[in-house]
């Protein structure tokens, strides 16, 4: 139904929100029906037989090649409408899309900045913008500064939330970070990223009692955040909840079918230990030991994603890899996180990031992995 919504909100605009201006003879009734079917070959092949002149039924002929995946026409006669007016929002966005999808970040920039000029309380146009500059090296400042408009603009955008507060992580500013992140807990208290993150800034903070509210509430959710446990798996230990401990373990072994972390068996382990039940203890430190020592756990998890990226189950093979590297450390699960963000989820933050990690984690030992670590580092220019 949005997108619906969407597409009648365009069309619309470019049929009936300027009749003052020079209009092509274009069957309106019509074209609104192909695009509400989203009959967008039809609506081409009727447009290019009307042959458009003026900048609204350029626009139209454009959206048309847009909707229906076809850029390099789509851009051609969007183009067109930006020859005879510079300050068509539509054009702009579609042309800095398009630009973002072609690796163009200083292109996009440019039409993300006219927008954000046009439109300047319009917070999506910000977002956009900040995620263009966080693809080129020297504007990370820039990028925050324009994700932090628009937050102001809309503090509502989870994705917005999540990305400042990320951000503000990796500076280690914890309290800024967890502040940013309880104000959109009053708003919406159900996203399991937000909960995730606020696990983590309490833990940082050695708010050892809020990481674990914070956690309960995520193993409530039945959220496989397997990073998120393993920090409340320690902050239970921290309060000598020995119990607790035990129970994000039997939670995360069994919504993992008996693959929990390393980090979250060894205090479960040790909690046992404290609660003198030392034959549990025993076994699930012995586990550690064979964790440490298998060489081939780590290709089982990769094994893992890889299926379920090709069952296009995206966000169960980025938990596998995200396993995997918490466990092993090894480089190329942080490359193949990356890989899925850019690739399926067309995330290219989360992408960067997780590419930035490879670079700086890797050590390439042959041809195939020096071409691979340079192959991130461009993308990591370009996203």
């Amino acid at each position: 139904m949005e997108m619906f919504a969407m597409i009648r909100t365009i069309i619309f605009m470019l049929l009936f929100a300027v009749p003052a201006m020079a209009q092509d003879n274009i069957d309106k009734a019509l074209l609104m029906d192909y695009f509400q079917e989203q009959q967008f070959d039809k609506a081409i092949q009727y447009l290019e037989g009307v042959k458009p002149q003026q900048a609204n039924g350029l626009a139209l002929l454009a959206s048309a090649y847009y909707q229906s995946g076809q850029m390099m026409p789509a851009e051609k006669y969007y183009t067109l409408v930006l020859a005879q007016d510079s300050n068509h929002i539509q054009a702009h966005q579609a042309l800095g899309n398009i630009a973002r999808q072609q690796k163009q970040p200083l292109l996009a920039i440019a039409h993300f900045e006219k927008l954000v000029a046009l439109r300047p309380t319009n917070p999506l146009y910000y977002k956009q913008l900040s995620i263009a500059c966080g693809n080129v090296v020297g504007l990370q400042d820039s990028a925050f500064n324009y994700m932090w408009m628009a937050y102001q603009l809309n503090p509502k955008d989870v994705s917005v939330v999540t990305a400042l507060s990320a951000d503000l992580i990796d500076e280690k500013e914890y309290a800024r970070a967890d502040s940013l992140l309880k104000q959109y807990m009053l708003i919406d208290s159900s996203q399991v990223m937000v909960i995730s993150q606020l696990v983590k800034t309490s833990y940082l903070q050695k708010d050892f009692s809020s990481a674990t509210l914070y956690g309960e509430r995520l193993m409530a959710m039945n959220a496989l955040e397997l990073t998120a446990f393993s920090y409340l798996s320690v902050s239970y230990y921290a309060l000598k909840k020995y119990d607790s401990c035990i129970i994000v373990y039997d939670k995360t072994a069994a919504m993992t079918r008996g693959n929990a972390p390393e980090t979250i068996i060894y205090y479960a382990g040790i909690s046992y230990a404290r609660m003198k039940q030392f034959d549990k203890s025993n076994e699930l430190i012995q586990r550690c030991i064979d964790l440490a020592k298998s060489k081939s756990l780590d290709s089982y998890y990769a094994t893992l994603a890889d299926n379920y990226e090709q069952m296009k189950q995206f966000r169960r093979a980025i938990s596998y890899y995200d396993t995997s590297y918490y466990l092993f450390k090894d480089p190329m699960r942080q490359y193949g996180i990356g890989r899925i963000y850019e690739q399926h989820l067309q995330d290219p933050l989360n992408a960067k990031k997780h590419y930035r990690q490879y670079v700086k984690d890797a050590k390439p030992e042959n041809k195939e992995e020096e071409s691979i670590h340079t192959y991130v580092k461009e993308r990591i220019k370009n996203l």
